[in-house]
């Protein structure tokens, strides 16, 4: 794998950076209803006509250029379900329009985007099924930073029979750990602008070494998932994908831990941008679980254990 981004790489995340600094970002979501908020329908219909949604192709073994673009969305904290859309649905053989959530086989309760959803990509250990949601879905409120649906069972029928059941959860996974790459990165920059301005004992305390030693091992947490996670979205390979998913799983820890840490009290008021992209964290580390464990999983697939 080239770790150095080509042109055309470079031209599409210039490109998708542009779009998401006028129609994303912590201003936006406040206006959506900060750590409530509802589901950026507009930002979707723009990513969409602009092409971002659509730019894997269906059966392509290399995501790479989608997982670039949705680490830049996951960055800015949109509201949107497109790591579904640009990692999960090309793998369905089947044309997905409009919001989509992604929950396991027997899953009931809270899912992230379930009320406004036009579809549910369901992953069974055997199968996959595409259905529709319940429209009436009731809308719960929480502070993770997307819009939350309550799943009361699931419906039946739709299954894709052509679709790869370990391919989905594969690519499911990389999205996950993509998204938790976006948003540790806005947690990290944001600390250290914080660190820089805030002064103790008449010192900026970034300028500590405590603080400086935790800060670089949080970049190199937050470095380390972002490669793994664009390997598995270069290579496809299910082992990789467990192993992102894994690394950033544990790296959400530190960033969580540590970004915190360095804001105080200060990073869980609604006023402040830092616990719009932490407790994502949580909601993300949740769902990794529930696409099977991703540090048992990777065993599984490198080792046979």
């Amino acid at each position: 794998m080239d770790f150095t981004l080509n042109a055309h790489q470079e031209a599409v995340l210039d490109a998708v950076g542009t779009l998401l600094s006028r129609h994303a970002g912590p201003a936006r979501l406040h206006g959506l209803g900060g750590d409530e908020p509802g589901y950026d329908h507009d930002l979707d219909k723009r990513l969409a006509e602009a092409g971002f949604l659509d730019i894997a192709e269906p059966g392509s073994i290399c995501r790479l250029d989608a997982a670039l673009v949705l680490e830049a969305i996951a960055g800015s904290l949109a509201s949107s379900a497109a790591g579904w859309r640009l990692l999960v649905v090309p793998t369905l053989g089947v044309d997905v329009d409009g919001p989509v959530a992604v929950v396991p086989e027997g899953h009931s309760g809270p899912a992230r985007f379930a009320a406004d959803a036009d579809t549910l990509v369901v992953i069974g250990d055997d199968h996959v099924r595409l259905v529709r949601p319940d429209r009436g879905a009731a809308r719960i409120r929480s502070r993770l930073g997307w819009p939350v649906g309550d799943l009361n069972g699931l419906p039946a029928g739709g299954v894709i029979h052509d679709a790869p059941v370990s391919e989905v959860r594969s690519w499911a996974r990389v999205a996950v750990a993509t998204e938790m790459v976006g948003a540790m990165q806005f947690a990290l920059d944001i600390t250290v602008q914080h660190v820089s301005d805030r002064r103790q004992f008449d010192r900026a305390i970034g300028s500590f070494q405590a603080v400086q030693h935790g800060l670089a091992e949080c970049a190199v947490a937050v470095e380390g998932a972002r490669w793994l996670a664009l390997e598995a979205a270069f290579t496809g390979s299910a082992g990789t994908a467990a192993a992102a998913l894994a690394q950033a799983s544990e790296a959400s820890k530190l960033i969580f831990r540590r970004t915190h840490q360095y804001h105080g009290a200060m990073g869980f008021t609604r006023e402040y941008d830092l616990h719009l992209a932490t407790l994502r964290l949580l909601a993300l580390r949740s769902e990794a679980g529930s696409l099977g464990r991703p540090a048992a999983a990777c065993a599984r697939e490198h080792w046979g254990i």
